[in-house]
């Protein structure tokens, strides 16, 4: 666990000292002589809007939606040139954890109807699993975001820095500067939503930021270990293969989940069995890889190297059995920065079925920290995530969604996929934008007329039946 020192870091944000190092292509720019750099670099104009979403993925995308909904104007900025975030990045395409309800339920209704993956030849649909192709993402999540008139999409500008004034015990987070073109350009919003994944925004801002594993006794919880680690969950670099050849078949020995139409363990399906497949598209989980620091794109790209190197025996092996491979953009990261919170979630709330006053969410999902050992009779039950997990410590004006809320590492391992990822981004984005129109504070708003009009979106269903 880390806690970084919150006027240090927004002294040195401030002064442009991290800029090299936070954004792709910065780092010449950082080296260049002061005067040199103020000729070299000019802003774009600066633009304002009610809410700001940094993270056009499976949290950040609900948030935009449901705060332009609500009447907010919403910048959704994106540091890919294509939304969709994990699905679209890391061939992270099958939709995990419960409840299905909300955008995710609807979403998911296009993704079946216009993208499914079915057995034509059978007539049969998937059952159990089901995975969609990246592209299918980026298609979808394109038509729902142009839908909404009050969202401006930025794609292709990553966020080098935030502006925050620091007074008092609680410092205000009053916009972002994104990284446009070799310039930069600055955007202002009464709150900010950190749906990054990497919770990069709140650590530019100077919250308190959770990494690693927490020792059982941090948080009194019933598992986990003696004491506390910086090792985080193993990364894996996700691929598809794909049927080129109608005789094709796995080679003997090879090893690694796969899932076609809905089904698991498809390289361990029978020739004749494989045969009968009709769409021939695999999914795979490929090879695994611990990384140090999951916050350094370098340690993970030199990861993901590591990780073809590999497998490219195996790749090939796939391509003389008559399959062609689609390997994932970026390897698959499942554990980051979490950002500490008014309320910090544990492996007891998900263990017990917590359901606080504000809860905001619904999750119901195991507990899936790779490489830790876990009891494996643990039942979960469906709690709620409050809404102060989603306010980080002593800031005001920002937010956070998706994996990067307050919890332990054990209690992350069980919200941090997508249908959840979700469900906290449509309240994120709700109470965002309540607290934007209102001109109040993101603590200061009506929870019970928060959690009011996100039930009346079904967001609460699943506990209706």
């Amino acid at each position: 666990m880390c806690a970084l020192d919150r006027r240090s870091f927004i002294k040195g944000v401030s002064s442009g000292i991290l800029a090299g190092a936070l954004a792709p292509g910065m780092n010449l720019m950082a080296a260049t002589p002061p005067a040199e750099r103020r000729k070299s670099v000019s802003f774009y104009p600066v633009l304002n809007f009610d809410v700001i979403v940094v993270g056009a993925g499976p949290g950040g995308i609900p948030a935009a939606i449901r705060a332009a909904q609500a009447g907010a104007k919403v910048a959704l900025v994106e540091e890919d040139l294509a939304v969709g975030g994990a699905p679209v990045d890391m061939y992270v395409t099958t939709l995990f954890g419960q409840p299905s309800v909300g955008l995710s339920k609807a979403l998911e209704q296009e993704l079946l109807r216009d993208h499914g993956l079915y057995n034509y030849e059978s007539g049969t649909k998937p059952k159990g699993w089901r995975f969609f192709l990246p592209s299918a993402y980026v298609r979808l999540l394109s038509r729902n975001i142009r839908k909404e008139k009050n969202i401006t999409l930025l794609s292709g500008t990553p966020v080098i820095g935030t502006m925050v004034v620091d007074k008092g015990n609680r410092n205000r987070v009053t916009g972002v500067r994104i990284y446009r073109n070799g310039h930069i350009q600055e955007l202002y919003a009464p709150v900010t939503i950190d749906a990054t994944g990497t919770g990069v925004v709140a650590a530019m801002s100077g919250c308190v930021c959770m990494y690693g594993s927490e020792a059982m006794s941090d948080f009194g919880e019933p598992v986990g270990l003696e004491k506390a680690s910086r090792a985080v969950q193993l990364c894996t670099q996700m691929f598809i293969s794909e049927r080129i050849r109608k005789d094709a078949i796995f080679p003997a020995g090879f090893k690694g989940s796969a899932a076609e139409d809905g089904y698991i363990g498809a390289n361990r399906l029978t020739k004749e069995e494989l045969e009968r497949r009709a769409t021939g598209i695999f999914f795979h989980w490929g090879q695994s890889v611990a990384v140090e620091d999951t916050t350094d794109p370098v340690q993970i790209a030199e990861a993901q190297r590591d990780c073809l190197e590999k497998y490219e025996e195996r790749f090939d092996q796939l391509h003389e059995a008559g399959f062609a491979v689609h390997i994932a953009p970026k390897l698959g990261v499942r554990e980051c920065r979490r950002v500490k919170g008014e309320y910090v979630l544990t492996a007891n709330n998900v263990l017990e079925g917590s359901m606080p006053d504000d809860t905001v969410a619904h999750a119901h999902y195991y507990m899936d920290c790779w490489g830790m050992k876990l009891p494996k009779n643990m039942k979960t039950k469906m709690y709620g995530i409050p809404y102060r997990s989603l306010i980080p410590l002593n800031t005001e004006g920002l937010l956070t969604a998706g994996r990067v809320i307050s919890g332990t590492r054990l209690a992350h391992s069980s919200y941090r996929v997508q249908r959840i990822c979700s469900n906290i981004g449509e309240a994120a984005g709700t109470a965002a934008a309540m607290a934007a129109l209102n001109k109040t504070g993101v603590r200061d708003i009506d929870v019970k007329a928060l959690v009011a009009d996100l039930d009346s979106k079904g967001l609460f269903d699943a506990l209706k039946k």
